[in-house]
């Protein structure tokens, strides 16, 4: 801001500059007197409208200021060095920087006249804040002597800045002050293929955006942190940009991979933004996405297979093993039967199978009764992954239908269980008839043993 101490400064250079413009070259030839060097006021040189006699000022324009200063010497035809004093920072209107030149003595032909001279030009860059006003610059320049005596001389050209603040309007307004704060966010994030498979890596491309209209944020760093620490970031996992402007937005991209043995779900990941608004401050942010993570499906079964051969009116029992060797759950496992001439297999709903488990589809068949010979059909099995996918695989099934053979008739006698078509008497009469002789057989022999026994005494 502009204080009315400075303004009255200015304001005593401005007069002072258009007195010397009335005065043209008082400075110079008065700073040149008994001096190796003065300025040539008498012909224009490239980048003058008007000689210094004529009044010359230093041309403005597009920001900058040049600067011409011809100087004559007749003791000294070797370099000079030339540099630049731009006065009190505080009120100078130029960019400081070190101004410092070599110049050569040239020659210069102005009609029938050849002039040597030193060319001395500047081009000085203008503050944008700078005040209208007419600013000293002085340049000195040193060198040596043709008879070797070192010298330095100054010479003072002022600069006339008419297309800045006018010192004597109303102060600007003060600039407002940015109290908002620009704020960082993730606006878009695209994983490839849309998901992890475990064991594997994949390219993820993360969009940060900056949510202000006004204000740059500026050393910007970007790290990734996976919650379940089962995905991990190509590198360091952090990134550094240097600035986003208002309303603009950045993509990260890089390589994300989840562990062989990461769970098949969503998983949590956390975008942290470190970064400096245009004055400086620092804040901090994160922002949370999600990226899937699929476990391949391994399920696997005991090859099925029906007997060989059955027979018409017959009931087949069929029972098929399912094994899950993989990591995630399997939903929904079924098993669907399109066997001609069996009936009643269906469909068969095994269910959900955990990892590291197995579980068994059964059914039974019903043998058509009018169907015979060779017969394949198909076993179709459907299941789901955590996410929802269907698989299927189609396993061929096959059997041979034998034609049921009529049991032979029972043997004459006897019904066909067996058991005896006799009359009920006769087969009384036959037992009595087997009792008596096995009655008659005992005592026969008792008497026989008898006999002998009493034989044996006598003897």
């Amino acid at each position: 801001m502009i204080t009315m101490k400075k303004l009255y400064r200015l304001a005593g250079l401005l007069l002072l500059c258009l007195a010397l413009n009335v005065i043209p070259g008082f400075a110079e030839r008065a700073s040149a007197a008994g001096t190796p060097l003065s300025i040539d006021s008498e012909h224009l040189y490239e980048g003058m409208e008007r000689s210094y006699a004529e009044g010359y000022l230093p041309a403005v324009s597009g920001g900058k200021a040049l600067v011409v200063l011809p100087l004559l010497s007749d003791s000294g035809s070797g370099p000079l060095e030339v540099s630049i004093n731009l006065g009190d920072p505080a009120l100078s209107p130029f960019v400081y920087r070190n101004y410092r030149k070599q110049f050569a003595k040239k020659s210069f032909t102005f009609g029938k006249e050849t002039v040597e001279c030193y060319p001395v030009q500047f081009s000085l860059e203008l503050a944008k804040d700078r005040v209208n006003g007419c600013y000293p610059v002085t340049f000195t320049a040193s060198g040596v002597t043709d008879g070797g005596e070192p010298f330095a001389q100054d010479f003072t050209v002022y600069v006339s800045i008419s297309d800045g603040i006018n010192p004597h309007g109303a102060p600007p307004d003060p600039e407002p002050e940015l109290s908002s704060q620009p704020r960082l966010m993730v606006a878009a994030y695209k994983l490839e293929r849309g998901y992890l498979a475990a064991g594997e890596s994949a390219t993820l491309a993360v969009t940060v955006r900056n949510n202000s209209s006004t204000q740059q944020v500026k050393n910007i760093k970007l790290s990734f942190t996976a919650e379940s620490g089962e995905i991990w970031p190509e590198g360091t996992g952090a990134t550094y940009c240097s600035r986003i402007g208002a309303g603009g937005s950045y993509t990260w991209t890089f390589a994300v991979a989840a562990l062989p043995t990461a769970q098949s779900r969503p998983h949590p990941v956390t975008i942290t933004m470190e970064y400096e608004d245009s004055r400086g401050q620092a804040y901090s942010a994160s922002d949370r996405i999600v990226l899937h993570v699929r476990q391949p499906v391994r399920l696997e079964y005991e090859e099925p297979s029906l007997p060989p051969r059955v027979t018409q009116g017959d009931t087949v029992p069929f029972t098929m093993m399912l094994m899950n060797l993989g990591k995630s759950t399997v939903y929904n496992a079924l098993l669907k039967f399109e066997i001609p001439g069996l009936a009643g297999g269906g469909s068969v709903l095994v269910g959900t199978i955990p990892p590291g488990e197995s579980l068994a589809g059964t059914t039974n068949f019903r043998v058509d009764a009018d169907a015979l010979g060779e017969v394949t059909g198909t076993l179709t099995l459907f299941y789901e992954d955590d996410y929802g996918e269907r698989y299927e695989k189609e396993i061929p099934l096959a059997t041979t239908i034998e034609k049921r053979v009529a049991a032979p008739p029972p043997p004459s006698g006897k019904d066909k269980d067996g058991n005896s078509r006799l009359p009920g008497w006769l087969a009384w009469a036959g037992g009595a008839v087997l009792l008596a002789a096995a009655a008659f057989i005992a005592i026969r022999w008792y008497k026989q043993k008898k006999a002998m026994e009493e034989d044996e005494m006598r003897l």
